[in-house]
């Protein structure tokens, strides 16, 4: 035989070795890390290209070049552009190479999509080498799911987690009605049902909610974006009202107020509307609109119910109200904040 077709067999039994490695009753996990390219080709010149392959148990996304991280991110995923395949992976290499730096975005809507939300959790204690090395216990859990909605009628759709843990997350949707636009709201339930979080805002838009627990030490952020379709008319925004109630409905003692702010739609405007004696407070955050996003309402709570930071954004032509209820010291409390002329 000649060292040519030595060669060739040689080749071929390694080609249906690895092959059948790959069907046996433990799955086979094989992953190219994504490392940017440092020396281009002639077509990518003056671009960062970012490569990335993975292959799960005989199912592969196939070798998928990216010209820059915004495209290498929202391409971990894109299920349908992956085959479906190795999903796990793929948002672990996204939690590594892309949250850091995008901690707001969503990445891109599919075609067909209304929403999408990527919901996060992270575990803030101080781990041993034994706990993060357990592929069963990550330190960061994520979740990410796209809804596909007519909009003419109410929907939930379940994100993320078991009541536990993290907790557990929900996407609400309603339909328009009159002149106010679709809404869309976060619900973030721990402590099996305790605690109770929701973020409130309308459709056609990012919003997010970020719950901090140091109590639990946990955090879950959580981000939704959704086609810009659902948008309403622009108001005039130069006058926001909030009012809010810190206790129950019906509680003598509770705190109710009413606040003011005006601005002029170019500086960012900061306002701590409300402190309690304990430290906790509500700060109001107006921000103008940069990179392409309308203008944003910010609202910030600490510690009005013990050891708890939660805070939400949204466009601030919708408005946003979001909502909270706390196992500890059993605290209602809800805010409302749009544009005056609403």
């Amino acid at each position: 035989m000649s060292l040519k077709n030595s060669l060739l067999l040689t080749a071929l039994t390694m080609v249906l070795g690895a092959c059948g490695n790959g069907g046996g009753g433990q799955p086979v996990v094989t992953a190219a890390a994504p490392i940017p390219n440092t020396n281009p080709t002639p077509t990518s010149i003056g671009y960062e290209e970012l490569t990335y392959e993975f292959k799960f148990n005989g199912c592969t996304t196939g070798k998928h070049k990216l010209l820059s991280k915004k495209e290498f991110c929202d391409a971990l995923l894109n299920d349908a552009l992956n085959n479906n395949c190795a999903r796990e992976l793929r948002i672990e290499h996204y939690n590594r190479q892309c949250t850091a730096t995008q901690p707001t975005s969503a990445g891109s809507l599919l075609p067909a999509s209304a929403a999408r939300c990527i919901v996060s959790g992270m575990d803030l204690k101080d781990r041993t080498f034994l706990d993060n090395m357990n592929p069963f216990n990550p330190q960061r859990r994520q979740s990410v799911r796209d809804m596909f909605w007519n909009g003419r009628q109410s929907q939930a759709y379940d994100l993320l987690f078991s009541s536990n843990s993290y907790g557990r997350a929900r996407f609400l949707v309603s339909p328009a009605q009159g002149g106010r636009s679709a809404q869309g709201e976060i619900l973030l339930q721990q402590q099996r049902g305790d605690d109770a979080f929701s973020a409130r805002g309308g459709m056609g838009s990012s919003l997010r909610m970020v719950v901090t627990n140091f109590t639990d030490e946990k955090e879950v952020d959580a981000v939704c974006i959704s086609d810009k379709a659902f948008r309403v008319a622009k108001k005039d925004l130069r006058t926001v009202k909030c009012s809010f109630r810190l206790g129950g409905a019906h509680d003598r003692n509770s705190t109710v107020r009413e606040e003011v702010l005006t601005w002029d739609l170019v500086s960012s405007v900061q306002k701590e509307i409300f402190r309690t004696r304990r430290s906790g407070s509500i700060v109001v955050k107006l921000k103008p609109a940069t990179n392409g996003e309308e203008e944003r309402i910010e609202v910030e709570t600490v510690e009005l119910d013990i050891d708890k930071t939660f805070k939400a954004e949204a466009s601030l032509n919708e408005g946003l109200e979001i909502r909270y209820q706390g196992r500890q010291t059993r605290a209602d409390f809800s805010l409302q904040c749009a544009p005056a002329s609403k």
